[in-house]
């Protein structure tokens, strides 16, 4: 994939690339609109709405071609004839080639669009379609392998994970890290609160002591995820699906540790996100 350039300005309606696929073939994406005041306050940042062109060949086109105008759509696996739009909100890869303008019509300036994206979605998709209207037998069984390969993976990391949660203490969790992969997102603030309500969580159970009744080590328990759920009400709603997952897996151990490990998803009871 090509690298993607921060910078602040965003290519204008019109404007048309030549998009390298992985095969060595081209495809093309046209800017259809920029954003609107209301929909730059609810993408949180200015955006773009890219097309992604039906077109593919061998050699980067000729703008007036009128071949680059039809979208995509995409029929392959799952989807149902989605065509392929997206709001994007950074510039172009390095690797993407100008080639012109081509003024979107009125049909096209009024679409509608709830999907946000990279770039990287009309070098990737163009391919996956294309496969799927010419190799699908192939394709399919690609996918086979494939899912045999992930099934067999996950399997193998279901067990190291009952493993770990077997031996886990809440010593051990004393000295964790948690969320390690928070880097780039969430915000440091809200990062910085999160281990915080973790490692608070872990302290209060270590000084309840191991004789602690269930119902004082429940009632700890509770108090941490209702803790999340109110940095995540102050902090503009941070947890999306990958930090929700994170947080009930860090939550999970911390559960098994004090001893309640026979009580499963409790997160899920106290949760508000």
């Amino acid at each position: 994939m090509g690298r993607r350039k921060k910078t602040a300005a965003l290519p204008p309606a019109g404007a048309v690339f030549a998009v390298p696929l992985e095969d060595g073939r081209f495809g093309v994406c046209r800017v259809i609109r920029t954003a609107t005041a209301e929909e730059t306050k609810l993408h949180g940042e200015a955006a773009v709405l890219l097309a992604c062109s039906a077109w593919m060949g061998a050699a980067v086109p000729a703008v007036d071609d009128p071949a680059l105008r039809p979208i995509l759509y995409l029929t392959h696996h799952s989807w149902k004839n989605k065509p392929e739009i997206l709001w994007v909100s950074d510039q172009p890869p390095d690797d993407f080639i100008p080639i012109g303008t081509v003024e979107p019509t009125a049909e096209e300036e009024a679409i509608e669009c709830l999907t946000s994206g990279g770039w990287g979605s009309v070098q990737i998709q163009p391919i996956l379609q294309w496969r799927w209207d010419n190799e699908r037998d192939l394709v399919l069984e690609e996918d086979q392998r494939q899912g045999e390969k992930e099934s067999q993976r996950h399997l193998r990391e279901l067990k190291q994970r009952q493993a770990y949660l077997k031996t886990i203490t809440l010593e051990d969790l004393r000295s964790h890290e948690f969320f390690p992969r928070w880097d780039t997102y969430p915000p440091k603030k809200a990062v910085r609160a999160s281990r915080h309500i973790m490692a608070d969580t872990v302290l209060q159970l270590i000084e309840s002591g191991k004789d602690a009744p269930e119902s004082d080590r429940m009632a700890i328990l509770q108090k941490c995820i209702e803790r999340f759920n109110s940095i995540d009400a102050e902090m503009n709603h941070f947890i999306g699906t990958v930090e929700r997952e994170d947080i009930c897996e860090e939550f999970e151990a911390i559960v098994h540790a004090c001893g309640l490990g026979s009580h499963k998803e409790l997160a899920d009871e106290w949760r508000d996100w």
